[in-house]
């Protein structure tokens, strides 16, 4: 199903997180917020239900929320996936696909550490990147579902003490092992990598909560 107009701005306003879990998202509504006609409502709310960030509570449809179960589910499903992605790019990168790589991780080193949303957000674009070297369209577009589903999610595990610093470390360690073609170890420091931030998501769980 290809991407609408009505997609994709709906898409980024769940992700902005302008409407509330229990806000229901009616197509009167919506055609009145886009401009649209009730198709590509329509047709943009079941493409995002199949995306899992909407779901159908009877007749009504509704931001989806996931419990932590859920979350942590995710990230054990990245730990997989971000694993085969960096073994993949360390075969399939080019010299481009190194380039960008490189200079988004000396962005990330020049940020400001309190700032999480520019952390998140540049982090975000290392990633996006690493998973386009794969020249893979069925991993990424594995990858992008999955991260969607936990984006709008504000708290980050980057402002956790400490980990900025790590994770640089590992994009440094990982840019290495894929220059030099180490399929294995580019797999590895990935696998790592997305396991502590699992670590470092359920601590934050177990001091709040609600930081899921």
């Amino acid at each position: 199903m290809a991407t609408t107009p009505v997609h994709e701005q709906l898409r980024r306003d769940i992700l902005a997180q302008v409407f509330t879990s229990d806000e229901p998202l009616t197509e009167a509504k919506l055609t009145e917020r886009y401009g649209a006609s009730r198709t590509p409502v329509r047709e943009a709310l079941q493409r995002l239900e199949q995306d899992g960030l909407v779901q159908r509570r009877g007749k009504v449809v509704v931001v989806r929320t996931h419990s932590a179960e859920e979350i942590i589910d995710i990230y054990e499903s990245r730990i997989v996936l971000e694993q085969a992605a960096a073994s993949k790019a360390a075969a399939k990168s080019t010299p481009l696909d190194l380039r960008l790589l490189e200079a988004t991780l000396q962005k990330m080193r020049e940020l400001d550490t309190a700032d999480g949303r520019a952390l998140a957000e540049t982090n975000r674009t290392f990633h996006s990147q690493l998973w386009h070297a794969t020249h893979s369209p069925s991993l990424i577009g594995l990858l992008e579902r999955l991260d969607q589903q936990v984006r709008r999610y504000t708290l980050t595990t980057l402002t956790f003490p400490g980990r900025w610093a790590e994770v640089l470390a590992d994009y440094a360690e990982l840019l290495r092992a894929i220059e030099a073609k180490d399929q294995e170890a580019a797999g590895q420091i990935a696998a790592r990598h997305m396991s502590e931030a699992l670590n470092i998501r359920l601590k934050m769980y177990a001091e709040d909560p609600n930081t899921l």
